[in-house]
Parts: structure tokens; sequence; C-alpha cells
């Protein structure tokens, strides 16, 4: 019978910004991966050829390259991979290679899309586990997770659980929803008697600072690290 949020300020990385080949789920846009020993598979949205990676995407490969030892946990790009090589900026993974675009740019993520990440992620962490703790739950007495957005609409579920994005709880616990707060606003708009419901409904909620939450800066840096 009781209400709590928080709000996380995860940067633009689940839109594809500040990701080198990042871009937003359009036509093109890879937004699976998987990696098996040196052979990569992807998928792309409408099937169209990848042209650039959206915010699942990246996730997924994040997912792959920690799950397969290419990255550790601390976030740092290993070179023991032939899809692993040194650019002016460091190391980074390549995803669709400049022969397999026709000589077009490589699709890849650099070190700096790693770190760029990390922080996402993080954020995201840190606000799952302040608002539990505020009210003395832990990641177990979840009996269930609705993730909403277009970006949770492709998320790879399992992804951000090895990563340590989500609670690693059962996968049947999580629930996506799609672009829950357009039908939201579509519904206030068109009637009077919810808009009244939700004016009601939000006076009930405890909203958590994370600002001003002593314990953030410890919690936001433990959650910087890839794994559970």
């Amino acid at each position: 019978g009781e209400i709590s949020s928080v709000s996380c300020a995860s940067g633009p990385a689940f839109e594809g910004a500040h990701i080198s080949s990042g871009m937003r789920a359009a036509s093109g846009a890879i937004e699976h991966v998987l990696l098996r020993g040196q052979e990569i598979q992807y998928h792309t949205i409408h099937g169209s050829e990848p042209v650039g990676i959206c915010g699942s995407g990246i996730f997924d490969t994040l997912a792959q390259l920690f799950i397969n030892g290419i990255v550790d946990k601390g976030g740092r790009i290993l070179a023991e991979h032939p899809r692993v090589r040194e650019n002016q900026k460091g190391r980074e993974f390549v995803i669709v290679s400049e022969e397999e675009r026709n000589g077009g740019s490589a699709i890849t993520i650099t070190q700096a899309d790693v770190r760029e990440l990390q922080l996402a992620k993080a954020a995201i962490r840190s606000g799952i586990q302040i608002l539990l703790r505020d009210k003395g739950l832990s990641d177990e007495d979840l009996d269930e997770v609705v993730i909403a957005g277009a970006f949770g609409s492709y998320l790879d579920i399992s992804s951000a659980i090895a990563i340590g994005m989500l609670p690693a709880i059962p996968v049947s616990r999580f629930r996506q929803v799609g672009n829950a707060a357009g039908v939201g606003a579509k519904i206030a708009l068109v009637s009077r008697e919810k808009r009244e419901a939700v004016q009601e409904f939000i006076r009930d909620i405890h909203y958590i600072e994370l600002a001003v939450t002593p314990e953030f800066n410890t919690t936001f840096t433990e959650a910087i690290s890839l794994g559970e």
C-alpha cells in the first residue's frame, strides 16, 4: 500500500548518444548481439544493413564482451581476441568491420564507450539499490519488475542482469510494457476523471532524493563494476 520513487540521471547512452557508433532505434540499428568464440551474430531493426548500434544492442554487446572475458569486471577491454584492435584513442571491439561494410566505417565499441555504459548502468543500479534499502527490502523480495520505454522494449533482460544493471532474479519476474508514459499521457488527455485520479495518486508518493542520500556515492562507485 506504499509507493516510493527515485529518479536516476543515467545520461543519453540508452539512446545511443555519446557512443562512437551509437544511433537511435531506427532501421539498420543493431539491436541484439551474440558472440560465440570469434564469431559474432547480430540482428538489425527491420533486418536492414547495419549502419550503427542502438541502446539495446550496445548493452547486449557489453554483456557479451563481459561474459566472454573480453572486458573485465573493471570495464577494461582486454587484447586477447581477434576482434579487439588498437586505435589512436585506445582499444576497441569490432562488431562490423570496414570490409563487411564495403569500405564504410566500422561499427565498434570503444574503451570510452564502455566507460560511458558503466556510468549509465551504475546510475540505474544505484537507484534500484537505494530504493530497496529505503524500504528495508532486498532483490529477492521483488515480485515483479516492470520495464517501460522504447529502450526497455528491446532490452535483453538477461544481458542487463549479466552486467549488473538489473537485479539477479528470475527473468520471469520482469515485464516489458513499452511506452507506458505515452499511453498514460493519452489517457490523461481524454479523461478528466483520470487526470484527477493521477493528481491524488502522486500526492501519496514518497520521493527519495539521491543527491542527499548519504550512501549514494559509495553505492554508485560499487555499481560501476560489471557483473552481478
